[in-house]
């Protein structure tokens, strides 16, 4: 199952795919302006930039 952005997810959902989380959320690149998660690719976040411009 796809996972849908980090920036929309709910508890239950973080549960659910918290492995998959992991992987996703280990050595960031990108940050969401709107919400300050942080990612691998910008994919799995709704307003993404990139940590080396910071």
């Amino acid at each position: 199952m796809k996972i849908k952005k980090l920036c929309s997810l709910k508890k239950d959902d973080i549960e659910n795919y918290a492995k998959k989380i992991i992987k996703i959320v280990s050595k960031p690149k990108f940050i969401c302006e709107k919400c300050a998660r942080v990612a691998k690719d910008e994919k799995h976040l709704c307003h993404p930039t990139s940590l080396k411009k910071l």
